[in-house]
């Protein structure tokens, strides 16, 4: 019985820092292919209310609702699992390319970021001028971020719905881990799996 209750608090304990995720759909080729299996970083975006003790190590609180980020909130190039804008039943995955107050801007068939045009060498396609809404400008506003597919011309992301509420972003996209030959890093972020990154 001790065993069994042991195996069970190490599941829930795993479960809450680590969850797997697959991959549906070509929205992030060719970094991502459908139905590759990765692990996802929950523990590297767990806040801590304002009150707690431990609120003395946390950093910041970009979303303003009182509660700071143990280790860091959300990056540009992160790729992140996060909620659907509109509950579709299951969680998607993209790259945050603006964090809030970030000027996002598309032109030149380029992406540019408070000015700065992005290197982005993970994409397949240039991203198109205009994205069903036509709007090729965003202010992220504080709380949210801007995300986007690398699959550019096959991806519906911020262009099409807007922001992404932090509060809903599951965690980090860190490592691939099936298939067998396709197991390493995600292109274009930092392989350190490790909570703190």
């Amino acid at each position: 019985m001790e065993t069994l209750l042991f195996t069970v608090l190490i599941f829930f304990a795993v479960r809450g820092v680590v969850q797997s995720y697959r991959v549906d759909g070509e929205s992030m080729m060719p970094s991502l292919q459908s139905d590759e299996l990765l692990l996802v970083n929950k523990a590297v975006y767990w806040k801590v209310d304002e009150d707690s003790p431990l609120a003395g190590l946390a950093g910041s609180d970009p979303d303003g609702t009182g509660e700071r980020y143990l280790f860091h909130p959300p990056e540009r190039g992160e790729v992140i699992v996060f909620e659907p804008p509109e509950d579709l039943g299951r969680d998607y995955i993209k790259r945050v390319i603006g964090v809030p107050e970030d000027l996002v801007q598309i032109r030149d068939q380029a992406v540019f970021v408070n000015g700065e045009r992005l290197e982005e060498p993970y994409i397949g396609q240039s991203p198109m001028d205009s994205f069903v809404s036509g709007k090729t400008e965003w202010r992220v506003p504080p709380g949210r971020l801007f995300v986007l597919g690398d699959n550019r011309s096959g991806s519906s992301d911020s262009r099409a719905w807007g922001f992404v509420e932090m509060r809903k972003v599951v965690g980090k996209a860190t490592v691939t881990y099936w298939p067998a030959s396709e197991v390493g890093g995600i292109p274009g972020t930092i392989l350190l799996p490790l909570i703190w990154r």
